[in-house]
Parts: C-alpha cells; structure tokens; sequence
C-alpha cells in the first residue's frame, strides 16, 4: 500500500481541489454557536481512509477550521449542530487523444495549390491516477436534519510524507469549509 494514497488530496505545485457546497436555503445559520462531532459509522470503508492516522487529522483539520471561525467545540447535548465527514478514493482512467495531422500542403499551381498532405497520425494515451473524495456533513441538532454539505475531490499523489499529508488534508478541509456558514456573519 502506497503510503501516499493516505494523504487525501493535493498534487504537488499546482491544486487540483474542487470543491462545492449544497445547503438548506431556509435555514438561519445564524443561530449556530456550538458544535459537536457525531459518533457511529466509520468515515469509509476504505482501510486507507478509515485509519486513525486519517481520521485525526481530518477532526483537527475541520475543529481548528470551525474554532477559527467563532465556532465552540461542547457536548453532543449542548451542541447547536453536529459535524460528520466521509471520504473515498477511485481508480481512475483519463484519455487524451493527440492527433498531428496537418492536411493540404498548399504548393504549386492553381487556386487550390497542388500537391498532397502531410502525413500524421491519432494517437490515444490512457493515464491511471486515483482521486480522492471528502465530504463534510453539518447536521442541525434538534432535528437531525442535514443542513449543509461540502464536498472536495482532488487528484491523489504519491509517495507523500506524514507532514505533507498533514498539509493536504488542512487545505482540503480548509477549501471545503470555506462556504461554511453560507453568506457572511459576524459571530
């Protein structure tokens, strides 16, 4: 197992994050101060995410992003909404295909020149690469009720250290949660 793999998303030199949010649109998320994290299912069943190693560092990632924004860790009981996450990675498959014909040549007589084509040639390459996928639940407390969603993908990359994956997972989390409440408020 590539220890790389863990490190949930992010290519070296340029981000390959996406990230989008869907929400209750009739919900005041105004009115949420405290959070609690739920407990029961394992974030994936994908022993590469569903780790200790990668569990931690998502909580960390999301309670350090969350605390920064004015929000207070509490017990689940004194919780205004609860947070949860999930995450995969796929095996992939991308194609590009190049094609280097040039056509006409254009030499010699006569409107349309005279002489042949260029030779060229279509060729297909097939690139295997794994993409990650991280999810972000905020559920309201009493109801239990989903009330916003954040989702990240980006391109795995290999061969990462423990610090760099570290890093990955911060900015992931931190990309996710940055339309986290929807719309601007002062807390």
């Amino acid at each position: 197992m590539k220890a790389g793999v863990l490190g949930l998303f992010l290519l070296t030199g340029c981000s390959t994050l996406s990230v989008w949010s869907d929400y209750d649109t009739h919900y005041d998320f105004s009115t949420l101060k405290t959070y609690a994290w739920l407990a029961g299912e394992p974030p994936s069943n994908d022993v590469r995410i569903n780790n200790s190693l990668i569990i931690n560092r998502v909580v960390n990632a999301v309670n350090s992003n969350l605390e920064s924004k004015g929000y207070k860790l509490v017990d689940k009981d004194k919780a205004d909404f609860y947070v949860n996450w999930f995450g995969g990675i796929e095996n992939k498959i991308r194609q590009e295909t190049i094609n280097s014909y040039y056509g006409h040549l254009g030499y010699g007589f006569g409107e349309w020149g005279h002489g042949g084509y260029s030779p060229g040639y279509i060729r297909t390459y097939s690139y295997e690469y794994q993409e990650g996928t991280l999810i972000i639940d905020i559920a309201d407390s009493k109801s239990k009720q989903l009330i916003w969603r954040g989702t990240g993908q980006e391109y795995l990359e290999t061969k990462e250290t423990p610090e760099k994956i570290t890093a990955d997972i911060n900015q992931t989390v931190s990309g996710i949660l940055s339309s986290f409440p929807p719309g601007n408020r002062p807390l």
